[in-house]
């Protein structure tokens, strides 16, 4: 059986798939993320999430703004999850994209002369920005959480390295090397990071942890006889 590391803890049902498959997953969780404080500026309307945690912090913020209306307020997020959760909470989303620098271009496009407030961690990749400042879109970014590397030294040996985030390669690879490990990256974004320490990356179809492991299960095989 093969043995690979996850930088994230799975959920019961994504360790039971990876069993099925005969693979052994070590699991842990490469970052922690910290929900802070934080006070909304006034006349924005239009809302930017790029992650779930975002979205969490400002649900936390709302505990006690009865008086914030949230039929007036539209959504644009990264990634399914996000979008699913905003809807959740009842939150209208006006565009999903699967990434930043997709979700920037299809604003400079249809939103230009719109106003945007950005829900950002202490570690969010630049892409939005650059490209709204570049179109001359008004926005302004809020800090609501962030995002501390837990870097753990490990011993053993792999056959394969599950990432989500790029500050999830950064934290392995503070106290390790990747080597000629095959990665399996949950996105774009994440496997440019991870190419910077390997030329053994591969990228999931979809930007979900299942996504994910269905690559690994797929590929690793194959992988390993090379």
């Amino acid at each position: 059986m093969s043995t690979v590391l996850s930088t994230r803890l799975l959920s019961e049902d994504q360790k039971r798939t990876l069993q099925d498959a005969h693979i052994v997953v070590e699991e842990y969780n490469a970052i922690a993320i910290d929900l802070i404080d934080f006070e909304l500026p006034k006349g924005f309307t239009y809302f930017i999430f790029t992650s779930k945690n975002g979205v969490k912090s400002f649900l936390r913020y709302l505990t006690d703004k009865p008086q914030l209306r949230m039929s007036e307020i539209s959504c644009f997020c990264v990634g399914q999850k996000t979008k699913s959760f905003l809807e959740e909470n009842e939150l209208k989303v006006i565009k999903m994209t699967e990434n930043a620098l997709e979700l920037a271009n299809f604003i400079a496009k249809r939103y230009k002369k719109e106003h945007f407030l950005i829900f950002t961690g202490n570690r969010n990749r630049p892409d939005l920005r650059m490209i709204l400042s570049k179109e001359s879109i008004l926005f302004k970014e809020i800090e609501v959480y962030k995002t501390s590397l837990v870097p753990q030294r490990h011993n053993q040996k792999f056959q394969g390295i599950l990432f989500y985030s790029p500050s999830g390669v950064e934290s392995f690879t503070r106290e390790n090397v990747i080597g000629n490990t095959p990665v399996f990256c949950i996105g774009e974004t994440t496997a440019r990071e991870a190419r910077k320490y390997s030329e053994h990356v591969n990228v999931a179809e979809k930007p979900t942890v299942d996504s994910v492991i269905e690559m690994l299960i797929k590929k690793l095989p194959t992988l390993l006889k090379q």
